[in-house]
């Protein structure tokens, strides 16, 4: 009991004022918002690459096989799932990281610290979703869709018509910047601990650091080793994408565990030693907002099982895969295909020149490797 008192002396000399409650930030909604969509993330991508015969794909199943229209239904279903969640985690991500630095000035040391630790489960589920809509593309022969102002971009600047300056990519490195800066933010933050100034520049961390912990050395090196780590693995997922994605998946789950420790066991070792709201458990738009969005990502999850279930049962069931397209269709398909060489040779470690002429050769109509598949496709329609 005497060792108790000891130790909650000692960290309250060391904190004595951590700031205002918010539940908008720190709310029990907001962490299963995050961490909700990152477990659905990780575990798809999990299940896809290593706990099911995607690898298939790669010429295990004969051509027009029911095993290859399977695995070929696995990978769409798969891939839709994660890119509707990463798509939501990133408006959320990114509109929570702006609410924060539009109040940089008020926000605590605290909220902060909780904040870097929540928005980490962004990074995580958009690598997972990244790696695998780089390689069901791949593998589907599917292209990569583009809007008008996108293909006007690409035919002046030569970085926009790269398979890794897609919509997507550009979102996640804009993350990936905000994210940089919160970094920074944070760090500037914890080089002014102190145990009383307001708005609150220090927390209790007797759950998440060693009695003796050296603040806020111990704290600083903790977040500039996490953050680099999420960085480098959401870059891998941009720039590797299908080759690397067993590396780059267990990357991104070690991460997991590690932010989501560190968010529970930081926000209950300063529940009560709030100013104003005490217990940050009351629910607003904010939180209300994130777990709807979650319900969003669930229903999807739904809806893409239930369809690969049936068509997986009804398939079995004929014993023959059904030809919906015909030949003119399937060359077409086959010479838009090839706006994905650059992504596939970069599988392969060939580099990704081909993609770069690609999406500005489709649309141009002067390219010289998709001129003679395109060519074919309309003098057999002729």
């Amino acid at each position: 009991m005497k060792d108790t008192l000891s130790l909650q002396e000692r960290y309250t000399s060391q904190c004595i004022l951590v700031g205002q409650g918010q539940a908008d930030i720190a709310g029990i909604g907001i962490i299963v918002g995050f961490v909700g969509q990152a477990v659905i993330s990780l575990c798809l991508a999990l299940w896809a690459f290593f706990f099911s015969q995607s690898s298939s794909c790669d010429g295990d199943h004969s051509p027009g096989s029911i095993g290859l229209a399977i695995e070929r239904k696995r990978l769409e279903c798969v891939s839709e799932i994660l890119m509707v969640g990463n798509d939501i985690q990133m408006v959320i991500g990114t509109s929570y990281m702006i609410s924060v630095f539009a109040s940089a000035g008020s926000i605590d040391t605290y909220h902060l610290h909780l904040v870097f630790d929540i928005v980490s489960f962004v990074g995580v589920s958009s690598a997972a979703a990244l790696v695998c809509w780089t390689y069901c593309n791949v593998r589907l022969h599917r292209s990569i869709p583009s809007s008008d102002w996108s293909r006007l971009l690409a035919r002046r600047f030569a970085c926009f018509r790269s398979a890794h300056f897609t919509p997507r990519h550009r979102a996640t490195y804009l993350f990936a910047i905000m994210y940089l800066v919160l970094t920074i933010l944070l760090c500037t933050r914890l080089d002014d601990w102190a145990p009383d100034r307001p708005p609150g520049r220090c927390y209790f961390a007797h759950l998440v650091t060693r009695p003796d912990a050296n603040h806020p050395l111990d704290d600083k090196i903790y977040v500039s080793f996490t953050a680099s780590w999420m960085i480098l693995v959401m870059l891998a997922a941009a720039f590797s994408g299908a080759r690397w994605r067993h590396s780059i998946l267990i990357l991104a789950f070690l991460q997991f565990p590690v932010h989501l420790y560190m968010a529970l066991a930081l926000r209950s070792a300063n529940q009560g030693k709030l100013e104003g709201e005490p217990y940050e458990n009351s629910w607003d738009f904010g939180q209300t907002t994130a777990v709807v969005l979650l319900a969003m990502a669930a229903r999807e999850l739904l809806n893409k099982g239930l369809e690969f279930f049936l068509f997986e049962r009804d398939l079995r069931k004929r014993g023959t895969v059904p030809n919906k397209k015909s030949s003119k269709t399937e060359r077409l398909d086959k010479a838009r295909s090839q706006e994905l060489v650059g992504i596939s040779t970069v599988e392969e470690g060939t580099g990704y020149y081909g993609a770069s002429g690609a999406v500005d050769e489709e649309h141009s109509g002067d390219g010289l490797s998709l001129g003679k598949p395109a060519s074919k496709a309309t003098n057999s329609g002729e």
